[in-house]
């Protein structure tokens, strides 16, 4: 990731947040962790993007050490601290196909809570859809 690019990301984290909660390695520690679990979808919310999009989740053998490489998520590479917040939904859609109902599946947000809590502090917060960790706020 260019040095320009990391120095605008640090600017604007700096302008619209109050407090950070992840750090790269806890970033890399929750999606590491996570690996045990089936996890298939997420919604990203970015700092420097107005709304959350729906997309895979990301395995452990697509993180470097200051970013997450291509892993074929809509936004290519990025950098950990790009992450405002990632929702785990209890009922994921399928990213290709939402609209078919049957794709539907079900993700043990209480096992991946469960996972977090065994492995670290981290900001985590329970919403209609599942469960949120924030990045920063």
């Amino acid at each position: 990731m260019p040095a320009r690019i990391e120095e605008e990301l640090k600017k604007l984290i700096k302008l619209k947040f109050e407090v950070s909660h992840m750090s790269n390695a806890k970033w890399r520690k929750l999606f590491t962790a996570l690996d045990s679990v089936e996890v298939r979808v997420a919604y990203w919310k970015f700092v420097d993007l107005d709304s959350e999009f729906q997309d895979r989740f990301i395995k452990s053998d697509a993180l470097m050490d200051k970013f997450v490489g291509d892993t074929g998520l809509i936004v290519g590479p990025f950098a950990y601290r790009r992450i405002e917040w990632l929702e785990i939904p209890i009922i994921a859609k399928d990213p290709i196909q939402p609209k078919v109902p049957f794709l539907n599946f079900e993700q043990n947000i209480q096992q991946i809570e469960d996972i977090l809590n065994s492995i670290g502090h981290f900001k985590i917060l329970k919403t209609k859809r599942g469960l949120r960790i924030v990045g920063h706020e």
